[in-house]
């Protein structure tokens, strides 16, 4: 959708892969979720539009007026944005939450002879140690507590204690507010875990019970977790996007 008659300067193209969904629908989503970021990016001039709409996979070309940081708008555009809430596989707390220093060792901790059984999943967790970043991994339950679908809202906010990091507190709609409070309620102590792209970002135990309101923390800068919490309100693209090329429009 061309938004003015501001010369686009530079483009962006991006390959949707939609063997694993409807190809006409995620395009159309795709594109849509792309507009919805770039209004929340404050890009007031874009055109997005598909690239011969053939096969499998497809490329949408987004024209851009020139901007200070084409790297992070870059990223905007490529983040997949899929959260979700999942119950960890670990003893309650007061013990520390159950982590792995391998894929291998996780799946080892299932006894289940090598298979992963369909109410569990192995999730990967890089976090920071002592001032180095560790890949370590972690049990969560099957199926997905909360999905993405049920987040209302996400803002970013500065950490408490006089920290420079963020956070971002997160709001859920009616639907994933009762199914958390539910859970929660029964699980005292148990570890929840925040999954970003596939990836735990936060670790915490229930406190008290828990019911719209949530916080994501990873030590995040002001304009990650800007860019974070905007990428998860406009919602997670309905198949995998890859960057492919950028370049200036002559």
């Amino acid at each position: 959708m061309l938004r003015a008659k501001r010369r686009l300067t530079w483009h962006v193209t991006l390959e949707v892969d939609t063997s694993f969904s409807d190809h006409d629908a995620a395009i159309k989503q795709t594109i849509n979720l792309i507009e919805r970021r770039l209004d929340g990016a404050a890009v007031t001039n874009f055109e997005v539009s598909p690239q011969n709409p053939t096969g499998a996979v497809t490329r949408i070309v987004v024209n851009l007026p020139d901007v200070q940081d084409r790297e992070r708008l870059r990223n905007i555009l490529t983040a997949g944005g899929k959260l979700e809430i999942d119950g960890v596989v670990s003893p309650p707390n007061p013990e520390p939450p159950r982590i792995y220093e391998s894929q291998e060792a996780a799946l080892a901790s299932l006894n289940s002879g090598g298979t992963i059984p369909p109410n569990r999943r192995l999730m990967v967790y890089p976090h920071n140690n002592l001032g180095l970043l560790q890949k370590d991994w972690v049990v969560v339950e099957s199926p997905v507590l909360v999905d993405g679908g049920e987040l209302r809202n996400a803002v970013a906010v500065p950490e408490t204690g006089g920290s420079s990091n963020y956070n971002i507190e997160f709001s859920l709609k009616r639907g994933g507010a009762a199914k958390l409070s539910d859970w929660t309620a029964a699980n005292i102590n148990r570890y929840l875990a925040v999954v970003v792209n596939e990836q735990v970002l936060s670790l915490a135990y229930v406190k008290s019970q828990i019911s719209d309101v949530g916080v994501i923390s990873g030590h995040f800068t002001k304009s990650s977790a800007e860019d974070l919490a905007l990428v998860l309100k406009s919602g997670s693209y309905p198949a995998p996007v890859r960057f492919v090329e950028e370049g200036e429009n002559r």
